[in-house]
């Protein structure tokens, strides 16, 4: 992508931010673009966070566990998802349940940009239709909803996005920090940026996603 175009998407960027009553920050470089994951990449972590999220909605860690086990999704494992899957239910924290809970934001920014869902407003939360999108662990549903042929969505498209959910986050942690409340939610908002990051940064684990503003 060219330099133009990255100018051009912050210019963009800051006007939708401007236009949802939101704050910009001249400064905010524009972002860099490493190497682009692979779609076999962005299924994998889609259908680690989809088992994972089961865990904060009390299913059994060992039957999650199993389950990834069986459909050879270990190797997508983070280490510190590879760390909560060695322990049973009763000795999660609260805060890796709450967690858990909020990674459905990274999984529904994930299903956008391999289109599987048409909308990723920062205004709305994931949609309504989410679950009949996923495989149902608790039914022992198969990984097929995930692992069929699927691309990502053009690369400039992908920036685009990551672009605007990057402004917003300045936005929603400056607002924090000043004492205000951010008209969308600062959660959401990072979630959904730290999906889109790490789909851009094939060099970083997703425990270690790089989320400054």
């Amino acid at each position: 992508m060219s330099e133009e175009f990255k100018f051009q998407t912050k210019a963009e960027s800051e006007g939708k931010v401007l236009a949802l009553g939101g704050r910009i920050c001249d400064w905010l470089p524009v972002l860099d673009t490493p190497a682009i994951r692979a779609a076999v990449e962005v299924q994998g972590r889609m259908s680690v966070l989809n088992a994972l999220i089961n865990i904060s909605f009390q299913a059994p860690v060992d039957v999650i566990r199993n389950w990834l086990t069986q459909h050879d999704l270990l190797v997508f494992l983070s280490p510190e998802e590879e760390s909560l899957l060695a322990k049973d239910n009763d000795e999660l924290t609260e805060q890796q349940l709450i967690n858990l809970r909020w990674s459905l934001e990274s999984l529904w920014a994930l299903m956008w940009a391999t289109g599987m869902t048409d909308e990723l407003a920062p205004t709305e939360w994931c949609g309504d239709d989410m679950a009949s999108l996923l495989p149902n662990l608790e039914a022992n549903e198969d990984n097929t909803k995930l692992t069929q042929p699927r691309t990502l969505r053009p690369e400039a498209e992908l920036y685009q996005m990551l672009d605007y959910y990057y402004r917003l986050h300045w936005y929603c942690v400056d607002e924090r920090l000043n004492g205000r409340e951010a008209l969308v939610s600062e959660s959401l908002v990072y979630e959904r940026r730290k999906a889109l990051e790490w789909v851009f940064s094939r060099a970083q684990d997703w425990d270690d996603v790089e989320m400054s503003t």
